[in-house]
């Protein structure tokens, strides 16, 4: 059977509630997308100094850290379709909290609700996929997962971003005073396209609620069950990896659309095609990495791309020309993403199955404890060195490869564990079916 065959056979196994899933993280993601690439731009033409914006990002951090914990009680006791439902809401709110006021004090509180929204997507969808996949099929679900979440939400929430903003502006600069509404122009396009970003988030209510979704084992567990942990020194090693990488990450990815704005003076129009760029070749690299992660293996899948990432970080740095900053930005952002569902599921796999809630919460809690930090750091960071990311993107170069080195080392063991408590658990392509 050709590979090609094995692939779509997987493809088919997916059942409808994970392709409404799908559809619900889409909508959700693209919103998201409109709201990242524009928000912090926006507070920088507000006027706000870098060690502020870079703290409206930490307080979204924060939100996502402080339901960490609470998350592994919140997963367990409700179904997948009313926690997506929350979260839908909750980041509706909070993007058109932005979209409504100018207050910095309003900014943080709203990115502290969109961070919580964040972490209860995260710890309640690997669970989810889990739950609804077999050995066969499940590197794809989670791959397509990210792919859609978060590639291809993210181009079509940069498009938009940059298309709505410039039209509202335009607009803008027509009227005068559009409604009412005392504002430049050019702050009336942010404000206009960050409430868009929520109202498309507000319609991924629609395939929410058409999932049909059973009660799972864990709703049946007492709170002392779900918050007994049953192999502790597991969940550390896999968290272990992530705090690094959540700091390199935490310092530099949430601030790449400043880099090109404060580095190479690109506005908002200018940057969305970057971004758009980037996410398609995410999205490619999501999409066919299943047929790698079966040829190598999880392990050697993980550490080649993030080792492959590394030299396009060190270009970003070197700022030589625009072009190859953008290539080294696009090449840099799919090599290093590519591991983030083969980790979640191999996470999932390698921990004990009462701890799977607890392992999808300690992966992202790990990598989000640290990131929180780095964002708060970020900002004193870039204004120490005179505005320039050269320092940022230094600490993140170091910090990955720390975690890489670990890795190397650690990925190994966890997988021959793995192995022996689950020998099917390695991604493989389902056999043909024959309709009769």
């Amino acid at each position: 059977m050709s590979e090609q065959g094995g692939y779509i056979q997987n493809v088919r196994l997916l059942d409808r509630g994970i392709w409404l899933f799908l559809s619900a993280a889409l909508l959700v993601g693209a919103g998201r997308q409109m709201f990242m690439v524009l928000r912090n731009q926006y507070l920088v033409d507000l006027g706000l100094p870098p060690e502020s914006v870079t703290s409206v990002q930490g307080f979204n951090s924060l939100g996502g850290l402080v339901i960490a914990i609470p998350a592994i009680l919140i997963v367990g006791r409700y179904r997948a379709k009313t926690l997506l439902a929350v979260v839908t809401f909750l980041n509706a709110i909070a993007f058109a909290a932005h979209g409504l006021t100018d207050h910095l004090e309003l900014f943080r509180a709203a990115s502290f609700i969109a961070g919580i929204a964040v972490s209860l997507n995260v710890a309640m969808t690997a669970p989810f996929l889990m739950r609804r996949t077999g050995t066969a099929e499940r590197i794809f679900a989670f791959s397509f997962h990210i792919a859609v979440s978060y590639p291809l939400a993210g181009a079509l929430g940069s498009l938009l971003s940059g298309a709505v903003q410039g039209a509202a502006e335009q607009y803008a600069a027509q009227v005068g005073v559009p409604f009412g509404i005392e504002a430049s122009p050019h702050l009336f396009g942010y404000r206009v396209a960050l409430l868009t970003a929520a109202a498309l988030v507000l319609f991924a209510l629609i395939p929410t609620l058409m999932i049909g979704e059973q009660a799972h084992e864990a709703q049946n567990r007492s709170l002392r069950e779900l918050l007994t942990l049953k192999d502790k020194k597991r969940l550390f090693w896999l968290g272990l990896p992530e705090m690094l990488i959540g700091f390199g990450a935490g310092i530099t990815t949430p601030f790449f659309n400043m880099y090109f704005q404060k580095e190479w003076g690109l506005s908002p129009q200018e940057i969305a095609p970057v971004f758009v760029a980037m996410f398609l070749v995410l999205f490619a690299g999501f999409i066919v990495g299943p047929i790698f992660v079966k040829r190598f293996g999880v392990v050697k899948f993980n550490l080649w791309t993030q080792i492959l990432s590394l030299p396009f970080f060190v270009e970003l740095a070197l700022k030589n020309m625009l072009a190859l900053a953008i290539v080294a930005f696009v090449l840099r952002q799919a090599f290093m993403n590519q591991t983030e569902p083969t980790y979640k599921q191999f996470a999932q796999e390698v921990a004990h199955p009462q701890d799977r809630h607890a392992a999808t919460i300690v992966v992202h809690g790990s990598r989000q404890l640290f990131f929180t930090a780095a964002n708060f750091a970020s900002g004193y960071l870039i204004a120490a060195a005179g505005g320039s990311f050269t320092w940022v993107i230094a600490v993140t170069i170091c910090c990955y490869s720390l975690s890489i080195l670990l890795q190397t080392w650690l990925l190994p063991r966890l997988d021959r564990l793995r192995q022996v408590e689950h020998p099917a658990a390695e991604p493989t392509l389902a056999p043909p079916v024959t309709l009769t």
